[in-house]
């Protein structure tokens, strides 16, 4: 049989691959498949780059395998657990950050009394409000950042946690932020009350952002 070739085909399997959350014996089957059929297309004297686009766009094809895939939706409690640890990340990041800004408040200059002690006390000044503003984008960003790079924080890591979209692929930022919106107007506690008693264990923000949280295989 006439090999595929990689420069096209292990591109477009590769970028596949990467939406597929499945374990390493599925995800090896999922891989076979695809590059079998491209190597069929290939035999049968179909142009590659043709054959690529008519198998789709990788998200829509990645979408379909995703339907057969079955998943194990994170409960009530393995959320929880995994959030308090995030929680504590949080606060330990805050309470650095919050010594580090009191303590060089405490070295600035008084009565600067010429350019040195002005340079000085400017300097700590900007330290002062990059650590206080360090604290703040931590609680903001911390949650959105990781579940839209990575599908998890750190909680969710230790958890075997991982956010995903409805169909199984990985969540957006977009999906991200829209499912934390909770936590930043404090109704978080009300909602995740909703978990254990929807089928797929969402939160009702992760009904509005279409986000599923899934155990690790």
């Amino acid at each position: 049989m006439t090999p595929v070739p990689s420069n096209i085909a292990d591109q477009y399997v590769q970028k596949v691959m990467e939406l597929i959350y499945a374990p390493e014996k599925e995800r090896a089957r999922i891989q076979a498949d695809l590059q079998s059929h491209l190597q069929e297309g290939l035999a049968g004297g179909e142009d590659m780059t043709a054959l690529v686009e008519r198998m789709g766009d990788p998200r829509e094809v990645a979408a379909e395998f995703m339907a057969a895939v079955p998943l194990v939706y994170g409960g009530f409690g393995r959320r929880l657990a995994a959030f308090l640890v995030d929680m504590i990340v949080i606060i330990l990041f805050g309470g650095l950050a919050a010594v580090l800004t009191i303590s060089l408040s405490n070295i600035v200059p008084q009565h600067p009394a010429g350019l040195m002690e002005n340079l000085i006390g400017g300097g700590i000044i900007l330290l002062v409000l990059i650590s206080a503003n360090a604290c703040i984008a931590m609680i903001l960003v911390y949650f959105p950042l990781l579940e839209g790079r990575f599908g998890r924080t750190l909680g969710k890591r230790l958890f075997g946690l991982r956010v995903r979209s409805e169909d199984g692929l990985p969540a957006s930022y977009g999906q991200a932020i829209l499912r934390r919106l909770s936590f930043y107007f404090e109704i978080l506690p009300i909602e995740a009350l909703f978990i254990p008693f929807h089928p797929k264990r969402q939160r009702w923000f992760d009904l509005l952002a279409k986000t599923i949280v899934v155990r690790e295989k």
